[in-house]
């Protein structure tokens, strides 16, 4: 029995397994490495793409925790424009749903390519929406709104694990049909230079944010799927997300670390989702 993300919405979202390559993990889904099957996963979330094209952040952008890592990229990607161009045509044949994340630099940026992928129809799934961390009620709302508005797509929105809670309920009512938990939240950490970063944390020091957000949000009981994302690294962090609330997870750093544990999690986690579903 398939996964639904989006069972308020026409055009639905099944997904055949609860495991999601995370945001970026596969770049556009050009990017897979050696041995990990698009095939393994239910759906994948692309980087973020912006309204235009943007160059990020200057050298250095990675800093190594003891228990993870931070990386701060400044949201470099091509612009939509190019991004949709080179990469429609491999989005329809890949065989796996993908959900486009889109970011804004002005309030009316994501609407706008909202609007156009109702045009373009280049073959994505569905839209993630990252709320930024500093984000208030009034703000998320708007622009999760305009979004609505602009496309019937399926649109996933991702809160910040440590707001998650305080957002939530405004998100859905602003037309979420899903809630990615989430975030984890911003750190600073000196790089091998000694240059300051500041960026989410990534890795397994992300967990315990993920899991304390989902269970706050969990316990709201807002009647949309949750998805927890941030710091899964094994089946069992996995499984214990779906056990506490989640229908499906996102991996995204443990596909850049050890992409063979990534596809034995993918694995593992949909075995135990087929055992226990009623075909199963």
């Amino acid at each position: 029995m398939p996964i639904e993300l989006a069972p308020r919405n026409k055009r639905g979202l099944p997904l055949r397994s609860p495991v999601m390559a995370g945001s970026g993990a596969v770049g556009y889904g050009d990017c897979w490495p050696p041995g990990l099957d698009p095939r393994a996963f239910g759906a994948i979330v692309t980087a973020g793409v912006t309204m235009r094209p943007r160059s990020g952040r200057e050298p250095p952008r990675l800093a190594e925790l003891p228990l993870g890592f931070l990386l701060a990229t400044g949201d470099h990607n091509p612009g939509y424009r190019r991004v949709v161009a080179q990469y429609a045509e491999l989005w329809r044949r890949l065989g796996v749903p993908v959900i486009l994340s889109l970011l804004g630099a002005e309030p009316g940026d994501r609407a706008w390519m909202a609007t156009r992928l109702e045009e373009d129809d280049p073959g994505i799934a569905g839209i993630e929406l990252p709320v930024p961390e500093d984000v208030n009620l009034g703000e998320a709302s708007a622009f999760i709104a305009a979004v609505r508005r602009a496309t019937t797509l399926p649109l996933l929105v991702r809160l910040p694990a440590t707001r998650a809670a305080h957002l939530a309920e405004t998100c859905v009512v602003a037309g979420a049909d899903a809630l990615v938990i989430g975030t984890p939240p911003p750190v600073v950490y000196p790089a091998p230079d000694g240059t300051p970063l500041e960026g989410p944390l990534a890795g397994p020091t992300a967990l315990p944010f993920t899991l304390r957000g989902l269970r706050a949000v969990a316990a709201l009981h807002l009647d949309v799927p949750l998805i927890a994302s941030g710091g899964i690294q094994k089946a069992e962090d996995a499984l214990l997300c779906l056990r506490w609330g989640a229908v499906a997870v996102q991996i995204r750093s443990l596909v850049w670390t050890d992409p063979a544990a990534a596809m034995h999690v993918a694995e593992s986690v949909h075995a135990a989702f087929a055992a226990d579903s009623p075909e199963g």
